[in-house]
């Protein structure tokens, strides 16, 4: 009994990597990027983000998930959009669509989800964020709580 005691109490105390949560409304700011939430929308900081080729976040936008990839290289595809230095591609794999966010740096960002149809259908996302290296310079980025 006590151990249990003593382990409970020590996984109560735990410090370690948590979710971080953004809540709109409001702008999550993450690396430069700025993604405009409205109410019921959030963003999530995963906790393994920290490694470059992992899964860094997931944006719930009225319903449907983005799940945003840190340390994508440039991937050929059609480009889409421009952000100042940074520029959008399609890329097309069988029947699923993802983005890639690249600029003059070695380090991207690789867009995936679900609900992802194509540029034209993808507006609600792309109405929503701005991928220019300093778009969260130009907005008040909300600020997380963690869980």
């Amino acid at each position: 009994m006590i151990l249990l005691t003593l382990a409970a109490a020590a996984a109560a105390q735990w410090t370690g990597p948590r979710t971080e949560q953004y809540t709109g409304p409001g702008y999550f700011c993450g690396g430069g990027y700025a993604v405009r939430l409205a109410k019921g929308d959030r963003a999530l900081i995963l906790p393994q983000s920290q490694t470059a080729g992992v899964q860094g976040a997931r944006l719930v936008l009225a319903g449907r998930e983005v799940n945003v990839w840190s340390g994508a290289s440039h991937a050929p595809g059609r480009l889409v959009v421009r952000y100042g230095g940074s520029v959008v591609t399609q890329q097309n794999e069988g029947h699923e669509v993802s983005y890639t966010v690249s600029d003059d740096t070695d380090f991207g960002l690789r867009l995936t989800s679900a609900a992802f149809r194509g540029f034209k259908s993808d507006g609600w996302l792309f109405a929503k964020a701005n991928f220019s290296k300093s778009a969260e310079d130009r907005v008040r980025c909300l600020a997380a709580y963690s869980y």
